[in-house]
């Protein structure tokens, strides 16, 4: 009898084994999913006014966008926007009300005096878009905006790189700690908000280490409209350009941080002057300055090919 009941039960254990390897597999697979299926959301953010006690010198405060809030220096001349071009994408986008405090991705609002303009850009509730990840951001939006899907491709700071057209195609990236692998883990789609779950990725595992992998060194003269000053620590990025009769060249800079805040446009202090111009000379240094953050000639660099 005994020995009919252990017969017996064999087949229970091995169902119930059975049962529980599909369940491991089963919640395993769910992780997997859930983990190289980023979900963004926009968060809400708050507009509050800063009350300004300083005047910015070439601020235009019902301009709606860069190319009408901020006017060049005197004697200097934005240089021409192509038709279609990243500068030309940069100088029309909409910006925020002129004198407020920066909107923070968790629905509160920051004091930040450099702030010279603050650009209409929505923020992720996860807290992502920092400074390397906001450049990301108008670099991706741009190409996304023109159809030009192929080249909205980054790469993550262990150097594999996240490609929106395999995305598209239901790829994913699985990524733990400094390994990453591309796996077939959704369905095909090309959503904005798919569009906006790949950009939430990349902002995950890429940052100013692979911006500078994906980069190239550039000389003062050289540089121009989207490229970036980017060392291990922070990036800005070029966000407009005027010149001279001389030739003398001088720059807007834009950039984000932590915490997660609005892409905005610095400005900088001349004595008792505020100015969100800065000049070529000033870059032309071995170290210089920009917003608050302290940078060198070897850190100007120009990402993939420029625009």
């Amino acid at each position: 009898m005994k020995k009919n009941e252990e017969i017996a039960e064999k087949p229970k254990k091995k169902t119930a084994r059975i049962i529980f390897l599909t369940a491991i597999i089963a919640a395993a697979l769910t992780a997997v999913y859930f983990r190289a299926n980023p979900k963004w959301k926009a968060a809400e953010l708050k507009i509050e006014p800063a009350g300004r006690f300083y005047e910015i010198q070439n601020l235009i405060p019902d301009g709606k966008n860069l190319g009408t809030r901020i006017t060049p220096p005197d004697g200097y001349v934005r240089i021409p926007a192509e038709k279609g071009s990243f500068c030309e994408y940069l100088r029309n986008y909409p910006l925020l009300p002129d004198d407020i405090k920066l909107p923070v991705y968790d629905g509160t609002a920051m004091d930040y005096s450099d702030a010279a303009a603050v650009f209409d850009i929505s923020l992720g509730t996860d807290g992502y878009q920092q400074c390397a990840d906001s450049v990301i951001r108008l670099y991706s939006d741009y190409f996304y905006e023109r159809g030009q899907y192929d080249k909205i491709s980054f790469m993550f700071s262990n150097g594999d790189v996240c490609s929106y057209n395999n995305w598209k195609k239901g790829k994913r990236m699985l990524a733990f700690a400094g390994f990453s692998c591309e796996i077939p883990a959704a369905l095909p789609g090309d959503s904005e908000q798919q569009y906006r779950n790949y950009l939430k990725e990349v902002m995950r595992y890429a940052g100013t280490l692979s911006l500078q992998k994906e980069s190239r060194h550039i000389s003062v003269d050289e540089l121009s409209i989207g490229d970036i000053i980017c060392n291990d620590t922070h990036v800005v990025m070029v966000v407009d350009e005027a010149v001279n009769e001389k030739g003398e060249k001088c720059y807007l800079f834009g950039q984000s941080f932590i915490p997660s805040v609005c892409f905005h446009i610095l400005s900088r202090t001349e004595g008792s002057t505020y100015t969100p111009w800065y000049t070529q000379e000033m870059l032309e240094k071995d170290s210089f300055v920009i917003g608050t953050f302290p940078f060198g000639k070897n850190d100007i660099l120009r990402w993939k090919d420029g625009f």
